[in-house]
């Protein structure tokens, strides 16, 4: 699982797919423009996206207070199509008014609640 606040720390991340980084710095350079490109990530408003590879990385969920089961409800589930590869899923995970979580997940991983929450526009 990779934690990332930040748009600088994309330039880190290795073999993921160019659509998915392009998702990934869309929504970090989003949370440094309105909470600040040095806010402390886990008690201060905006949030983060935790990027998961593994079906073990879902397990490690629950360490962020996320739980997968009936009771999620992600405020959308967006599509990340990829030209040479698997499509994976952007799901927003709403902590509180200002706070908010970004799972993106490789489709063959991803827990078939957040699959039926895609938007159909994706």
């Amino acid at each position: 699982m990779i934690k990332i606040g930040y748009e600088r720390e994309v330039k880190n991340i290795k073999d993921l797919p160019k659509e998915v980084l392009e998702v990934v710095r869309g929504i970090v350079a989003t949370l440094d423009t309105y909470y600040g490109e040095n806010r402390d990530l886990d008690s201060e408003d905006g949030g983060y996206v935790l990027i998961i590879q593994s079906e073990e990385d879902i397990e490690k969920l629950e360490e962020f207070d996320i739980y997968i089961d009936e009771e999620i409800y992600p405020e959308y589930v967006d599509r990340i199509k990829v030209e040479e590869g698997e499509d994976w899923i952007n799901a927003l995970i709403l902590c509180n008014n200002e706070f908010g979580i970004s799972l993106i997940i490789p489709i063959s991983i991803a827990p078939e609640i957040l699959l039926d929450e895609i938007s159909e526009d994706a």
